[in-house]
């Protein structure tokens, strides 16, 4: 019977919540990218741009295009298992679910919530504020303020990471039922179009990029304030 893609990304999404581990490769994704990004941040300082308002953003979509990459090399793997899935019956007949057994599915999806952007805009906007300018006046402000810095950088790394991890499923799933369209893999699937992986990827993780982006650019503007010679958030740290 004809399926939406709705229908598909729901039963690729059960199924892959139940025998695939989708947080736990996403967590994994991750931890790969935010290695990425700060390799990327140590090699750009090495070739001379020391200006970390200008280093910590492009670091940042550095790291993002190596998720691109990763979730792609993703999609490869678990394509195979899709492919496979095939030998158990035609691809119209069956439940609508047996197909993605043990291998998700994809179409095309919804981004991810603003109640993130907000949330990262927040904290953004609280590490670059005059006010904190305020409190760094005077030795006794300064330490608070590196504590404060440190606790808004671990905070929103790990809001943006919590918020990628915990909606893998979603994505998952979509991703695979796009490829699945794709391929022409299941007859019931006919008529539906592919929207692409990387804009399937980008609507889900558009708010955590744009938040991560906001936060490392004031985070560079900031530490370059207090700290005109500083080349890195250590050295602003040691100069507290």
């Amino acid at each position: 019977m004809p399926s939406s893609r709705s229908t598909e990304a729901m039963h690729a999404r059960r199924q892959l919540q139940h025998r695939g581990w989708p947080r736990l490769q996403m967590a994994l994704i991750v931890v790969l990218t935010g290695a990425a990004g700060f390799l990327a941040s140590h090699v750009l300082r090495l070739a001379g741009m020391d200006a970390m308002l200008l280093r910590y953003p492009l670091a940042v979509l550095v790291a993002y295009g190596v998720f691109l990459l990763l979730m792609w090399l993703w999609i490869r793997w678990r394509w195979d298992a899709v492919a496979d899935g095939l030998g158990s019956g035609p691809g119209g007949g069956g439940s609508p679910g047996s197909p993605w057994t043990g291998s998700g599915g994809h179409s095309g999806g919804g981004g991810a919530s603003a109640s993130w952007g907000e949330a990262a805009a927040s904290s953004s906007t609280s590490a670059d504020s005059a006010s904190l300018l305020d409190v760094a006046d005077g030795e006794a402000g300064l330490p608070l303020l590196a504590v404060l810095g440190i606790i808004a950088l671990v905070a929103t790394v790990l809001l943006a990471s919590v918020w990628v991890v915990w909606s893998a499923p979603v994505l998952m799933a979509e991703l695979l039922v796009d490829a699945a369209i794709a391929g022409g893999l299941y007859k019931r699937m006919q008529g539906m179009q592919e929207q692409g992986w990387w804009r399937l990827c980008l609507s889900h993780t558009i708010w955590p990029l744009l938040g991560l982006l906001v936060f490392f650019a004031g985070l560079g503007w900031l530490a370059q304030e207090l700290a005109p010679d500083a080349v890195s958030l250590m050295q602003v740290f040691k100069a507290f």
